[in-house]
């Protein structure tokens, strides 16, 4: 099964637009660029990209639309249009950074920095952390830890990752995404063994 079929190995900020996208079937602007650069970074190729996002667009719109307003900004990320220059995938401090989500429509961004502790428990909760566990989670985003509670849920989430998932992935994992998935894809690649490769 693909990586994105899973929500176990996305981070909460891609969680978050993957629910999105699911119940809304579109997203902004923002959260597209966010969630396409994301999949660019996990080894998309275009063509994969365009499809997933034609998939869920689709049951809101005609293919044809579809190809019309939306594959163009993707063929943009991967170099294929405009500049033709390629797009790299957001880390944590570039979606810190970019315009909070002003409406329930809008889904990009940093859950543990944009989002109320009431939507960011919620959240956790869909993703079966116990109230305990959220509780220790929430209390890193009041203290603004925002990647201290990234790498405290990948944790809670991963129990005993430090064994099972190189050092050097587990310490860009509150900073980056694709680092996120990449070290829970590592970590549920060797269940029952020591270390090893990335599929």
């Amino acid at each position: 099964m693909p990586f994105y079929q899973d929500p176990c190995h996305y981070v909460c900020s891609i969680f978050t637009l993957h629910t999105g996208l699911k119940r809304d079937h579109k997203l902004k602007y923002h959260g597209r660029l966010q969630y396409q650069l994301y999949l660019k970074g996990m080894g998309l190729t275009m063509e994969e990209n365009i499809l997933f996002f034609q998939r869920e667009f689709t049951k809101i719109m005609t293919a044809n639309e579809f190809k019309k307003k939306y594959s163009y900004n993707i063929r943009h990320l991967y170099g294929k249009e405009g500049h033709c220059k390629s797009k790299s995938p957001y880390d944590c401090r570039r979606i810190i950074l970019n315009p909070s989500p002003h409406s329930s429509k809008q889904h990009h961004g940093c859950p543990y920095h944009h989002c109320n502790e009431e939507h960011l428990s919620e959240l956790l909760a869909a993703t079966k952390l116990s109230s305990s566990d959220r509780e220790e989670i929430l209390q890193l985003k009041k203290n603004q830890r925002h990647n201290m509670a990234c790498l405290k849920h990948f944790e809670l989430m991963h129990p005993d990752a430090k064994r099972r998932v190189d050092v050097g992935l587990l310490m860009e994992v509150g900073s980056h995404p694709n680092a996120w998935t990449a070290a829970s894809l590592a970590y549920h690649h060797n269940e029952g063994t020591e270390m090893g490769e990335i599929l």
